[in-house]
């Protein structure tokens, strides 16, 4: 099975967010092209691995490994180290959602842990408008098989 943050892993989350259409909906239309940047521990783990993804209406319509952030052309990326991913993901599976402390929105508002780049201040802020439809896809994990 794919893992966190291969490409396939992705992937999967957007199969379940199709299947979980209607609470998406709920949420409201999204659209935004952003990139999840993990960054290691520790250089001995290699660099930086950059996913991109596209949220179109209520789906995940692209998701692929990201070389070029500027080729991407991402409206913001999410940054982080690797331990702090793994963290949110290990709430995710265990519990269904991260505690508040470490959500998406709390770790990039405080902007120690998780932080946002970005180079158009509107295109940032598609984080805050569709950031309950991002947390909720990324809380898809705990449905991702073994």
């Amino acid at each position: 099975m794919p893992s966190f943050p291969e490409a396939r892993w992705f992937e999967t989350l957007g199969q379940l967010m199709r299947a979980e259409g209607e609470h998406f909906r709920r949420l409201g239309y999204a659209e935004t092209r952003f990139a999840v940047r993990i960054i290691p521990d520790n250089v001995s783990n290699g660099g930086d691995r950059i996913v991109g993804l596209t949220i179109d209406g209520y789906q995940l319509s692209e998701v692929k490994p990201v070389a070029d952030l500027n080729e991407f052309d991402p409206d913001f990326v999410i940054c982080g180290k690797r331990e702090i991913w793994d963290r949110m993901l290990g709430e995710i599976i265990e519990n269904g959602r991260p505690d508040l402390r470490h959500t998406l929105s709390s770790l990039a508002l405080v902007g120690e842990e998780l932080w946002l780049e970005s180079t158009d201040q509107l295109r940032e802020d598609k984080f805050y408008r569709f950031n309950q439809t991002l947390q909720e896809l990324l809380n898809l994990a705990a449905k991702v098989p073994d």
